[in-house]
């Protein structure tokens, strides 16, 4: 009685491939499928398929911000030369008359604000409707005041000029520190 070999089975160029018997894939199933490639921003949110992120993850929903370097880091590069020194101590001096001028009106805005903030604290609870209404308009006054936009703003360019500053104030430092080190005779 002859033997029962394997099944043959045609392949897609029409040749006779070798299939093992047993279980396995239906025929057909061995032909490879061309790959599809997914970006992660295409894919369904973790939330929506119920997959745990790995520990140490971004947070759901928070995007996290780009750390631009300030201009004045890349308009002001390390000092190669005494001319370029003197231009930086020229622009240090008159950005610092101007950062000075900002600082003293920003704290007496500030104080002010303090003071009026501490006096609203300490305000007994209003006794009758009417002198709930002026708290409440005072208090609405004080935060219009706080969250003004020109006030935010001097805020902003007082913080912007400290950090130009300092750059370049460290700037001049590190040449003239090279300079003295190479000025220097060590015996």
């Amino acid at each position: 009685m002859p033997t029962r070999g394997p099944p043959n089975t045609h392949g897609s160029r029409g040749g006779l491939q070798f299939r093992p018997s047993g279980p396995g894939p239906p025929p057909g199933a061995d032909r490879a499928r061309p790959k599809k490639i997914v970006f992660e921003d295409e894919l369904p949110s973790r939330a929506l398929l119920g997959i745990k992120k790995p520990v140490g993850s971004i947070p759901g929903g928070h995007m996290p911000r780009p750390h631009p370097v300030p201009d004045y880091k890349l308009k002001y590069p390390a000092v190669s030369s005494e001319r370029e020194r003197r231009c930086y101590a020229a622009v240090f001096q008159d950005q610092y008359t101007e950062f000075l001028d900002l600082q003293q009106e920003l704290g007496s805005a500030q104080a002010k604000l303090q003071r009026l903030e501490a006096l609203l604290t300490s305000l007994p609870p209003p006794r009758s409707q009417k002198e709930a209404q002026v708290a409440a308009r005072v208090r609405r006054e004080f935060e219009k005041k706080r969250m003004d936009p020109s006030f935010l703003d001097k805020q902003a360019r007082c913080r912007y000029l400290k950090g130009k500053l300092r750059h370049l104030k460290t700037q001049i430092q590190e040449f003239d520190n090279r300079g003295d080190s190479e000025d220097s005779v060590y015996f």
